[in-house]
């Protein structure tokens, strides 16, 4: 926790939001690594103090218990919908549980909710107990069940394991509760951390950050494996930009470029959750979608499939100018095939299409005349 705290600069952690929170889970979890440590230090010990000191430091864990969990609820509605609006809309009901809870085990330092402490200073949970145990998982598994729900709805790749991140510390506070004695929960939960951490920066790495699409350089690790496996299948790739729009940015202004930019995103992640299958940001207004094919004319669906949604986006009118796109295909053979070529060839049949897409607007606006 401590390597995983200093890895990143102050002035990142105070700017934005995600990671504001990210880093409270952290520094908690490592406030509580050794907070914990400390519990199972005085336990059945004597001194001056020792009862209360064992109270307050086990009430300090519950109430951290709770804090964390919908702390992990909060990150994850951040992560997938960025509006701060929503978690001020929302979050104050989500978090009345872990508020009671917090009640409770700041009650527990007086008298017994969660837990006893004896009169020999030994620690012992009360059957009450489960009902923190019950926050605390609710919270991380409603924020798992968001994930897998929602990033589908909002057209997102998303890198974020939660499993990775929630199956050790069930398996540490299961252990932990079964066991007591052993102090797994706030190790495993930094297991849980850096797990998550490590895949953060995959997703920082591998998105365009401004149509959540895989960037360039995803695309380039993707087709040199591909082609390490000359037993995979056949790789399609329409490679496609926007028609025109530079004129978008030059009358409507960069804002509506941006705008034009996500919308196209959007339309080639409806098909990223069929297996083999995704998009990619090439670059400027260029566009790539890789998927598995069997026939030719699967080329030709997808193709017509993508000019629909931009047709149905068109047709909303919501935005003063039209959407178009020049496409250009190609196949890759991952026995026979190189990354170069296969993007050449689609790079050379776009450029084909956008030169007859832009003589035939000439012409249009000559017969107009």
């Amino acid at each position: 926790m401590i390597t995983l705290i200093l890895s990143n600069p102050q002035k990142t952690r105070n700017v934005f939001l995600d990671e504001k929170i990210f880093f409270i889970m952290c520094n908690l979890t490592l406030a509580l690594c050794l907070t914990e440590t400390a519990t199972f230090c005085i336990d059945g010990k004597m001194f001056a103090g020792a009862v209360f000191l064992n109270r307050l430091l086990n009430a300090i864990i519950f109430t951290a218990d709770s804090i964390f969990s919908f702390l992990w609820t909060v990150y994850v509605d951040y992560k997938l919908f960025g509006q701060t609006e929503r978690l001020k809309k929302i979050y104050p009901f989500v978090a009345i549980p872990a508020a009671i809870v917090c009640l409770l085990a700041i009650s527990n330092i007086f008298i017994d909710v969660f837990f006893t402490v004896s009169a020999d200073n030994v620690y012992a949970r009360t059957p009450f107990a489960i009902v923190s145990y019950l926050v605390t998982y609710g919270y991380l598994m409603s924020g798992a069940i968001l994930v897998f729900i929602s990033r589908k709805k909002i057209g997102k790749y998303m890198f974020m394991p939660v499993i990775v991140f929630l199956a050790p510390i069930f398996i540490g506070s299961l252990i932990q509760l079964l066991f007591y004695g052993i102090a797994l929960i706030w190790v495993s939960v930094s297991f849980g951390l850096m797990s998550l951490y490590v895949n953060l920066q995959n997703e920082v790495s591998m998105l365009d950050s401004l149509t959540k699409l895989y960037n360039r350089e995803y695309l380039t690790r993707f087709l040199s494996c591909i082609l390490q496996k000359p037993q995979n299948g056949k790789i399609a790739g329409i490679m496609m930009d926007i028609n025109a729009f530079k004129e978008i940015n030059d009358v409507y202004g960069h804002s509506e470029g941006d705008d034009a930019l996500r919308i196209v995103g959007q339309c080639l992640m409806m098909d990223s959750q069929t297996a083999g299958h995704f998009a990619v940001r090439y670059g400027g207004d260029e566009f790539i979608v890789i998927f598995p094919i069997r026939q030719p004319q699967e080329i030709d669906e997808m193709i017509l499939r993508i000019c629909r949604r931009i047709e149905q986006q068109n047709n909303t009118g919501a935005r003063p100018y039209q959407i178009s796109l020049s496409m250009g295909s190609a196949i890759l053979e991952p026995a026979t095939g190189s990354i170069d070529g296969f993007l050449r060839e689609m790079d050379e049949r776009m450029y084909q299409n956008k030169r007859t897409y832009y003589s035939d607007s000439k012409n249009d606006r000559r017969r107009k005349r």
